[in-house]
């Protein structure tokens, strides 16, 4: 498996609870544990991050992006670039409910805030057992 990535585009958001339920629902499920989960703060710093496993070939597992209370040009855009550079890795967006949906994000995989733990396990099920991939998936794509 591929490693996990939580990036926030706000560098005053935290997404260590959200990694932190990931790591346990991944030990409690047998799922194997041979990955790493990186916390980026800011849209930089998960590129930097992105950076060595791409670059070796290797496509994340899960990349789950928070856009903040205020979605800014660059988090909407990196998204749109994720999807569209490395469709093999579920890309799960954080959004408000106000988040503005354009027609380019119809294959997105938006998720409201805020996040609760059995939704979010509830995700982590679909993407790590019941699909085999982004384009096998049943998942219906949230629309705010």
């Amino acid at each position: 498996m591929g490693h996990i990535f939580f990036i926030s585009d706000d560098r005053e958001t935290d997404l260590t609870e959200l990694a932190n339920w990931t790591l346990d629902w991944m030990l409690s499920h047998d799922i194997p544990a041979d990955t790493a989960i990186y916390t980026c703060k800011g849209i930089e710093q998960g590129e930097e991050a992105l950076d060595t496993p791409l670059s070796q070939g290797e496509s994340p597992a899960l990349i789950v992006l928070d856009h903040g209370v205020k979605p800014t040009k660059k988090s909407i855009a990196f998204g749109n670039h994720l999807r569209d550079a490395i469709p093999e890795s579920w890309i799960v967006e954080l959004v408000e409910k106000d988040y503005p949906v354009s027609k380019k994000s119809d294959d997105a995989f938006f998720m409201p805030k805020p996040i609760r733990k059995a939704e979010w396990e509830d995700v982590l099920q679909h993407v790590f057992v019941e699909a085999g991939s982004p384009q096998w998936s049943n998942v219906s794509s949230f629309r705010p």
